[in-house]
């Protein structure tokens, strides 16, 4: 068992009692293969609530590179397998260990939104292109999901649910050439979807 799997099975219980996560869709997460994990983001926790709701596939999420200088929690993201990423900026180092992650057939975890965005309706919020230019460079399929909770913020002891989507094939997403104009719409349909969740049930 590696220490990914040791640390989701020793803490999945207490995060999954503290934050009452309950997981629909849990059927739409491919069982092997890569895909693109992408959500709407609201708290620091986001990416372990995720982590929890698609097991036992392992997630490698983005996240930026001040949070792994946090003391104990940047330790502790680093032992679940995410990676760091300088934002405002085109991070070729990121950019080259999702591309191998996904090329391995891994599970890469992308907020599109860039940022946490608590209490926010996430409409009207502007989403990044970096799902679609991966989703291009990999043919890897894309699985939307969003985390609902009371007021859009994730707190202790308050219900929260994830709701995981269908599978966006690559080619669904009609990106021919790898350009800006396709790239842009490609991730309109996406967080399109993902937005979409927070009101499917």
């Amino acid at each position: 068992m590696t220490l990914y799997d040791k640390l989701v099975k020793r803490l999945g219980w207490l995060f999954r009692a503290m934050y009452k996560l309950n997981v629909i869709g849990a059927e739409n997460v491919p069982e092997d293969g890569c895909f693109i994990l992408c959500s709407n983001h609201t708290a620091k926790f986001d990416p372990v609530v995720l982590i929890l709701s698609v097991k036992p596939r392992r997630v490698h999420f983005m996240a930026k590179i001040e949070t792994f200088k946090v003391p104990l929690f940047g330790g502790f993201i680093k032992k679940l397998g995410m990676f760091p990423v300088s934002r405002g900026q085109t991070d070729m180092t990121s950019i080259k260990t999702a591309l191998k992650y996904l090329k391995d057939g891994e599970v890469v975890g992308i907020f599109p939104q860039g940022t946490r965005r608590p209490g926010v309706d996430p409409k009207t919020t502007e989403a990044k292109e970096g799902v679609a230019m991966l989703s291009y460079r990999t043919k890897c399929t894309v699985l939307p999901a969003f985390i609902k909770t009371k007021k859009r913020k994730l707190r202790p002891f308050s219900k929260t649910t994830v709701i995981i989507g269908k599978p966006i094939k690559n080619e669904e997403l009609g990106m021919v050439n790898g350009t800006p104009s396709e790239y842009k719409k490609a991730t309109e349909r996406i967080f399109g979807d993902i937005c979409a969740l927070e009101d499917s049930i």
